[in-house]
């Protein structure tokens, strides 16, 4: 369930979406407004794509705190509870399997 709920959020984003191909082409439009200068694109499409790479952590970094607050609130197990489970269970069959 977690893991849903993270891949739709990330859908959802237009971090996610925006690729340098973009960014390049927003760049080229500063630059033909006057607004950049040409020699300046590479460090401007590095800086943009550095600044997305540094939101889109962060709002991963939220969004699974926030899933997993959300998932102990409700009770649900995690992942490593039932492997945790599923090795006891195992560790039982095995001794009930001797006797």
């Amino acid at each position: 369930m977690k893991d849903i709920i993270e891949k739709s959020i990330n859908l959802g984003l237009g971090i996610a979406a925006t690729t340098k191909e973009k960014v390049e082409s927003l760049v080229d439009e500063l630059i033909a407004k006057g607004q950049l200068k040409k020699e300046e694109k590479s460090a401007a499409v590095k800086e943009v794509l550095n600044k997305l790479e540094k939101s889109e952590n962060e709002f991963k970094e939220k969004t699974r705190a926030v899933v997993n607050e959300t998932v102990s609130n409700f009770g649900f197990a995690t992942r490593k509870e039932m492997n945790n489970l599923k090795e006891t269970i195992s560790d039982l069959q095995k001794k009930i399997n001797t006797n």
